[in-house]
């Protein structure tokens, strides 16, 4: 009884954790918890995952062959369902091999080596068109009327001389944490995620002008302010003279991503 009992705890075992880990996939996609944790452009793969372990799952259970009792009709009998059994668990783990992209690609060159910018800021991809399109739509708008725009935004135009001659003395508004530090002007951040969570990287613009209150890193906030590009020994950095902040809600996505 006792050997019975150990037989069919080993067999179900895998297919046991396969389906957790399944179910996890999913319930974290369909709750939108996947959002703090992947880039945008990886996030279908964990509900194609999640539901390719669930099948498997399904698969190997249907490969049971209690001691006293025959194969069910369709399945295979012998070496065969043996076979069928590993191939079902080595499967996940071979596609993960074969297909993973290199960690070392022209892709992850060109998002974290193409420029500089500010202590604190990583490296900046380009604005994305949908951004371009509201920055252009804006600048076409009223004048005072402030320009949406991300932290991101405001650090490539740093670095683009035609599009911050634009932007000079613009009203901008942004969202982000603020950050303020013991001698050292005050920031406010958003976090870049290139892959997941794991390898965020801190990005900020320098905020002037006076701060009342309390302001915690763990909370959102609204800044809106005249955007300023000072140099300094030919270094240009992106900078927002205040003229409010105001708390707000998470925005849909907490990650800014290339």
């Amino acid at each position: 009884m006792t050997s019975r009992f150990i037989r069919q705890l080993s067999f179900f075992a895998p297919a046991a954790v396969m389906s957790a880990w399944g179910t996890v996939m999913l319930h974290t996609f369909a709750a939108g918890r996947i959002q703090e944790l992947l880039n945008p452009m990886f996030r279908s793969y964990v509900f194609i995952a999640g539901v390719i372990l669930l099948v498997l799952s399904a698969i190997y259970l249907f490969l049971y062959e209690p001691a006293a009792n025959p194969a069910p009709a369709l399945a295979p009998t012998g070496r065969l369902r043996q076979l069928l059994r590993w191939t079902v668990l080595l499967l996940p783990v071979v596609a993960a091999s074969v297909l993973a992209p290199s960690t070392l690609s022209a892709t992850t060159m060109s998002n974290r080596s193409a420029m500089n910018s500010t202590t604190g800021v990583a490296a900046m991809p380009t604005m994305g068109n949908a951004t371009a399109a509201d920055v252009k739509q804006a600048l076409a708008a009223d004048p005072n009327q402030p320009v949406p725009v991300e932290v991101t935004d405001l650090i490539t135009l740093a670095r683009s001389p035609d599009q911050m001659k634009t932007f000079v003395g613009r009203k901008v508004r942004t969202v982000g944490f603020i950050i303020t530090a013991p001698n050292a002007a005050p920031k406010v951040l958003r976090w870049m995620m290139w892959c997941c969570a794991a390898d965020a990287q801190p990005v900020s613009v320098e905020l002037k002008g006076p701060l009342t209150g309390t302001y915690k890193d763990s909370e959102w906030y609204e800044i809106v302010g005249t955007a300023e590009f000072p140099s300094t020994l030919g270094q240009v950095s992106p900078r927002i003279d205040i003229d409010s902040v105001k708390p707000t809600t998470e925005p849909d996505e907490p990650y800014l991503s290339p």
